[in-house]
């Protein structure tokens, strides 16, 4: 068993990873305050989305009220048309795939594999926490310690906050104890709480949690390129067969390009799925559905999220985990398309993850818990400043002295298929969040229109020919959500015997 604890530094080796990003210490004096500017500029892209759209539709209301209302009736409509139409489309064949995958053996995974090249890869499963209950923790290690892989191939970080105190200790202790033979090796971590720009969560966590396993891995006699490192929530219960098909994903591919894969599993919030009240069940079922429907779309913008694995050697090429970023997966996600100029791609493993929706003791409760969760999810709409902050610093990189046409090839296609990135961000963060907003704005504009506006301006003629189509395209998406509802009654059975209380 080992144990991080002291000062740790970026490991010198990952110097020997090249960077296609010029770092700000080689740009001159009026670049870098240029850059500064820039940045600040970045800052507030997010906000001016998510405040500036809404008060620019107000703003035009007044003078072209006719066409903000149809533009708002179109949006809103047409948003909630296209949304049910791709869930009910990809969601329904991926719960199939993932039934079929659910129904193979784990040891027929590795059916064709040499014993000896599946021996020479090694998982190392890290599981942020704070304050989390023994149980809970233990439910995660358990269903990890099913794998076939786990006494010889799979080792555990523990990543304890060393701001719980004596709490922490005990844990890892008694988890440790518990689970003693079960793994390849049990490591310990305990981050700090008085890092320089490192804030309390996941990400900062994960960094320092990372750190201590490189530490490790450097002192043993393990084969760096072969090891896969596994992200998962203290909450996350691993599907049957999940890291034997990663294992399988892995070694089927060429060098190269399992260098730059990023493995996800369905992750499902539904644990305690029949203790969620109403308000967040509705939110669960299209949460899953959305996110199952995104992994199986092969022209999807695909970030990781939650639980993902991804192979040692792309972790240190793009330098670990940033601590400062709180929505480390899609951060994670983004930084790893940037820095490999577009080239790293999420593969998806039908092998479903179960976790649990924050819960409290009551109904309202448990409900502003989700709330709270929400909230801390919208902060990942800060990556969209991350994404366009190294824009500059890649492009000066790609036309510094020394690097060719290629380079510059490269960026420009990195920066076309980021479009896609963007707008997922968007769509998540920007047009969900404000979809209900601009439902109230266009309501209230019909009922200024019809008060304040004489007839010659036909507002009647708008509302009926608008509201044929807005009819249309609700009825269709009603139609969607019954189909992607029937759906998720096929997947909950699917996975019903890992759902408590059921």
């Amino acid at each position: 068993m080992a144990q991080g604890g002291g000062a740790i530094h970026i490991v010198e080796d990952d110097a020997l990873y090249d960077i296609p990003l010029l770092p700000k210490a080689e740009l001159t004096k009026s670049s870098r305050v240029v850059y500064h500017v820039w940045t600040i500029v970045c800052r507030c892209i997010p906000a001016w989305m998510v405040f500036g759209m809404p008060l620019v539709m107000v703003g035009l209301a007044r003078p072209f009220p006719q066409e903000v209302f149809g533009a708002l009736t179109l949006m809103t409509s047409v948003f909630l048309f296209s949304n049910g139409i791709y869930m009910a489309i990809f969601s329904g064949a991926a719960t199939w795939r993932m039934k079929r995958a659910m129904s193979a053996l784990p040891s027929a995974v590795l059916a064709g594999l040499a014993p000896e090249d599946v021996q020479r890869v090694t998982h190392w499963v890290i599981v942020p926490q704070y304050k989390e209950d023994v149980e809970v923790v233990a439910m995660a290690l358990r269903s990890i310690s099913c794998s076939d892989l786990a006494t010889l191939s799979i080792g555990i970080v523990l990543g304890m906050e060393a701001r719980e105190g004596e709490p922490a200790q005990r844990r890892a202790r008694l988890l440790k104890e518990r689970f003693e033979g079960q793994f390849l090796d049990v490591v310990e971590s305990f981050h700090p709480h008085d890092l320089p720009n490192d804030p309390p969560g996941k990400a900062s966590n994960l960094a320092w949690a990372f750190q201590v396993l490189m530490r490790h891995l450097l002192q043993g006699s393990f084969d760096l390129p072969n090891v896969i490192v596994t992200v998962a929530d203290a909450d996350s219960e691993f599907g049957a067969g999940y890291f034997e098909n990663v294992t399988r994903s892995f070694l089927t591919m060429p060098e190269q390009e399992r260098h730059l894969r990023i493995w996800q599993a369905p992750v499902f919030h539904l644990k305690n799925y029949h203790r969620q009240p109403s308000p967040v069940l509705v939110g669960t079922m299209f949460t899953c559905m959305q996110e199952l429907a995104a992994l199986n779309d092969p022209n999807a913008m695909r970030l990781p999220y939650s639980t993902y694995s991804l192979s040692l050697s792309l972790v240190r090429r793009v330098g670990g985990w940033d601590a400062e970023w709180i929505a480390e997966d899609w951060h994670m996600g983004i930084k790893c398309f940037l820095l490999t100029l577009g080239r790293t791609i999420v593969e998806p493993i039908f092998s479903p993850t179960l976790n649990y929706t924050p819960e409290a003791e009551t109904w309202l409760g448990t409900v502003h818990a989700r709330w709270v969760q929400a909230k801390r999810h919208a902060l990942g709409f800060s990556d969209m400043t991350y994404y366009f902050m190294m824009l500059p610093l890649l492009f000066n990189h790609a036309t510094s002295r020394g690097s060719n046409l290629q380079s510059l090839q490269e960026f420009w296609r990195m920066a076309t298929c980021g479009v896609t990135v963007l707008i997922k961000l968007v769509n998540v963060h920007v047009v969900i969040g404000l979809l209900a907003t601009y439902s109230v704005v266009s309501s209230l504009l019909r009922v200024v229109m019809l008060a304040m506006m004489s007839e010659d301006r036909y507002i009647g003629e708008l509302f009926s020919r608008t509201s044929y189509c807005a009819t249309m395209l609700v009825n269709s998406s009603a139609a969607c959500t019954v189909s992607v509802s029937v759906m998720f009654i096929a997947l909950y059975n699917l996975v019903l015997s890992r759902i408590e209380d059921k």
